[in-house]
């Protein structure tokens, strides 16, 4: 497994691209990307400005043919958050593509975007090659070299990617559990449970501050979130049991 940082020259077209070479100094970081629907290529993004002029960002984000809608969610000091549907952003269907996750936020400026991705060196040549295709230059800023990843088992981490790649944790899913244990030949009971352990390490992992899963509120100009003490509750709603979603 390599953990390596990419910086993507993001092409004219992109809502993305073009807002922020409108306003080279301003910093847009994409905090969440989350499917529309499952057919259409739409998503809902959220994403915090930082910097000067960023009424003139939002009204260039707003005003953008390949935006359908923009909601101020909040304005606080220096930093701006939008919540923003329109089409993905250019990185996100070559990463499903080759079920490569892309970790944490993604930062903007002047049309050149920063990605960090976590995999094997096959899925991220693959993702690049496939970024090349799609018009955008590729560079390798930083890398943690090959060393194996022992947040998950191998058996783990393979089912969480097939997981990535057919789409079982977009929103809403294009997989169902069911779909997916018979893909990977498996029974549903072992898939659920496959599934629950992987994410359990993940999250615990992220909680003891360990790995590659720094906060992007860390950053210097971005608001910083106080961390929840041991064992209490933080979740704002309570989500239905994935098995109990995936019913047949």
């Amino acid at each position: 497994m390599s953990r390596t940082v990419l910086r993507l020259g993001l092409p004219a077209g992109s809502w993305l691209a073009d807002a922020s070479r409108g306003v080279p100094a301003a910093t847009l970081r994409i905090a969440e990307t989350i499917a529309v629907d499952g057919d259409a290529p739409e998503t809902a993004a959220t994403v915090r400005v930082a910097g000067t002029d960023r009424d003139r960002v939002e009204n260039m984000v707003r005003g953008h043919e390949r935006v359908a809608r923009v909601t101020a969610v909040e304005r606080r000091g220096d930093v701006r958050t939008l919540r923003v549907v329109g089409r993905a952003p250019v990185y996100l269907p070559a990463a499903r593509a080759v079920g490569l996750p892309i970790e944490s936020t993604v930062e903007v400026a002047d049309g050149r975007a920063t990605v960090t991705v976590v995999g094997d060196r096959d899925r991220i040549e693959a993702f690049g090659r496939r970024l090349a295709d799609d018009g955008m230059t590729v560079g390798v800023a930083a890398t943690g070299g090959d060393e194996p990843d022992r947040t998950l088992t191998e058996a783990q981490r393979d089912l969480v990617f097939a997981a990535v790649e057919r789409g079982y944790y977009d929103t809403p899913r294009r997989c169902t559990l069911t779909e997916l244990a018979e893909a990977n030949g498996i029974a549903k009971s072992t898939c659920s449970e496959t599934l629950h352990r992987a994410e359990g390490r993940v999250m615990r992992r992220f909680v003891d501050g360990e790995g590659p899963f720094d906060s992007p509120s860390d950053a210097e100009g971005w608001p910083t979130a106080k961390r929840a003490p041991p064992g209490a509750a933080s979740l704002e709603a309570d989500e239905p049991d994935a098995d109990k979603l995936d019913a047949d």
